[in-house]
């Protein structure tokens, strides 16, 4: 364990071992291991986006194994999916990069200017899977932001309760943010700390 590692575990002396096991796997793989940066390849894109719009332009990203592979190779600290694209990877690269299973999506068949994802993955999964961590989308600025801040936090308690790592995607999303708003720093900086939601709870 380098300086930077163990000095980042100490700050989850709160977690139990299984949590900071697994952030110790995350933060000691791939090329940036040891030194304190991670760096995680997530794929939802096919989920959010449709197929054909995510993979038709580069015609082999359709093979379910690319990506996983793509991680590996590429030195990410993990890799992240939804249930289905984890369970096909984890028989071929179970062990040799950690998995963080995505547990909400949105799709985009329907236009809804205040999303909220549906749960689609559960930590039981994530321990039959083998994954180090679970990952939830939260999008501020939602009509529905307070339900996903209720289930982002209870997901959170669940995932540390059998010592899994927690990873939150947070997005500025809804009807009275412009698509300016959305990338503004101050409006990010926001949805950053409100990501923050489940941490003083478990």
């Amino acid at each position: 364990m380098t300086d930077r590692v163990s000095e980042i575990l100490s700050w989850y002396t709160h977690r139990n071992p299984g949590v900071r096991s697994n952030l110790y796997r995350m933060l000691m793989h791939g090329r940036l291991a040891g030194t304190g940066k991670l760096v995680i390849l997530p794929v939802d894109q096919g989920f959010e986006h449709g197929p054909l719009r995510t993979y038709l332009p580069n015609a082999p990203t359709f093979d379910p194994y690319y990506h996983p592979q793509l991680a590996l190779d590429a030195g990410c600290n993990a890799y992240a999916a939804p249930l289905g694209f984890i369970e096909e990877a984890a028989d071929k690269f179970g062990g040799q990069i950690p998995f963080i299973l995505k547990a909400n999506n949105h799709d985009s068949l329907h236009k809804d200017s205040d999303p909220i994802p549906a749960r689609t993955a559960t930590v039981q999964d994530a321990l039959e899977l083998g994954c180090s961590g679970v990952g939830f989308t939260i999008y501020p600025g939602s009509l529905e932001r307070e339900e996903m801040y209720e289930q982002v936090r209870e997901y959170i308690q669940e995932a540390h309760e059998v010592g899994l790592a927690a990873v939150v995607w947070s997005y500025p999303r809804g009807e009275d943010l412009e698509k300016s708003h959305e990338t503004a720093v101050d409006i990010g900086c926001y949805a950053a700390q409100i990501a923050e939601i489940g941490r003083a709870h478990v």
